[in-house]
């Protein structure tokens, strides 16, 4: 009987042992995942500003170049406007959501009293994207002045939504020669380096040409800005102070291409980026 007592404590000592141990072992385990963890934490969030956001599918990963370089089959329309938010944007943003569609804006900083809009335009379900902070054709000096004029509308719009898009419209589009004042060959240098930083830039394949005319006639908008017939238009309107006739246009551009079975859609990852040849 001594015997059986002796064997069951030396069997529960060691019962307890094997306990203490993978207790241990449990600990030991659940801080190296945390440390694990707090490792990752560091790494992911001493990232660039150019990699601000894990959030959306719309947010710039370095590396990861988003759009597409041919069309997709279905017929859709991106409306995008270039340089607000301004005192226009809520009268856009009011037919767009009457129409229950989307479109893309390429920000800037040029009104900053308007600025709030840039969260009120994505809250809505609405594409963001960059177009420089100051719009000044002088950022093409070198590749620094424009980079850092970009982030400077990076960081902004980060304020507002929460990430830095990985989507950017050049002021003038890359086939602009205004840049040649600056520097020569500066544009295949910038677009080269904004998609090694995973960015992508979209030109555009059809104009309102609201940018040259904005005192046009309403009728000669919607003409340009209906003159095109690609499975996917990409059309480049402003939304800035002076483009009122814009605004009037708008619902008569879209009631024009709905007629022809298009549907309309914010630019995402998978949208087709139209490329003009690059004339500096």
């Amino acid at each position: 009987m001594r015997l059986s007592i002796q064997m069951i404590l030396r069997t529960s000592i060691g019962f307890a042992a094997v306990l203490v141990f993978c207790s241990l072992f449990a600990v030991g385990a659940r801080a190296a995942s945390l440390n694990s963890y707090a490792a990752y934490v560091n790494a992911t969030s001493s990232l660039s500003v150019f990699d601000a956001g894990e959030t959306s599918p719309d947010a710039l990963i370095p590396g990861e170049t988003p759009g597409r370089d041919t069309e997709s089959n279905k017929k859709i329309v991106y409306l995008t406007f270039d340089d607000g938010p301004s005192e226009n944007t809520d009268a856009i943003l009011s037919i767009l959501r009457q129409n229950h569609i989307h479109a893309t804006f390429f920000v800037s900083g040029m009104y900053p009293q308007y600025r709030h809009l840039i969260k009120k335009a994505y809250d809505e379900g609405n594409t963001i994207g960059l177009h420089t902070e100051t719009h000044k054709y002088d950022i093409y000096r070198s590749e620094d002045t424009y980079f850092n004029d970009l982030n400077q509308i990076a960081q902004i719009v980060k304020s507002e939504i929460g990430f830095v898009p990985a989507y950017v419209r050049f002021p003038g589009g890359s086939s602009n020669t205004v840049s040649r004042n600056y520097a020569q060959g500066i544009m295949g240098k910038l677009a080269a380096e904004l998609n090694k930083r995973g960015y992508q830039y979209y030109d555009w394949n059809a104009d309102s040409t609201d940018a040259a005319h904005s005192e046009d006639a309403v009728d000669d908008l919607v003409k340009h800005a209906t003159d095109c017939n690609d499975n996917n238009v990409v059309l480049l309107c402003h939304d800035a102070p002076g483009k009122g006739t814009t605004v009037q246009a708008l619902q008569r551009i879209i009631d024009n291409y709905r007629s022809r079975g298009y549907t309309f859609r914010g630019i995402s990852r998978n949208s087709y980026a139209p490329h003009q040849p690059i004339a500096n």
